[in-house]
């Protein structure tokens, strides 16, 4: 009895009979939407190298859209940057129609010593496959050489 006499106050509060007291997001049909932005990216990592020390040297990157609906970038930012080497200027609400590539991205590194350095750059998009992806990001000094890879254990032996 005291249930459904708060579900009657509930309902005569908010303007409605006390039968109807589900919630609906309108419309009675329950369409499914297709098509989904997709993209691709013109590098899988943007790697700067060459950089005088004390100087910056810049890279570049586009995004292109190939999916069936637009692309929605909601943004770009540098999220992992140890040595503060690398400068971008944060991209956010961008559109991108089916088949369009946006115009170049410039990321900008500046070494104050000659080390490498490395960083990542996030894109949060609606491409179902990568709402949330990374760009590895490296700086490499002039001259530099990087190590060769020789896929064994580094470790002592016996």
């Amino acid at each position: 009895m005291y249930i459904r006499a708060l579900t009657f106050l509930v309902a005569f509060l908010v303007g409605c009979a006390p039968q109807d007291t589900t919630l609906t997001n309108g419309g009675d049909t329950n369409d499914i939407v297709t098509g989904t932005g997709r993209m691709t990216l013109s590098v899988t990592e943007l790697v700067i190298s060459d950089i005088q020390v004390d100087y910056s040297k810049s890279g570049t990157f586009t995004i292109e859209s190939v999916g069936d609906g637009n692309l929605q970038i909601y943004e770009i930012r540098i999220v992992a940057d140890a040595d503060d080497a690398f400068y971008f200027s944060e991209e956010e609400d961008i559109e991108l129609a089916p088949g369009q590539t946006s115009d170049p991205y410039s990321v900008t590194a500046d070494l104050s010593e000659a080390e490498p350095s490395y960083g990542e750059l996030r894109l949060r998009t609606s491409d179902p496959d990568a709402a949330s992806l990374i760009l590895p990001l490296s700086a490499f000094p002039e001259g530099y050489v990087p190590p060769e890879d020789t896929g064994g254990d580094s470790g002592g032996g016996a």
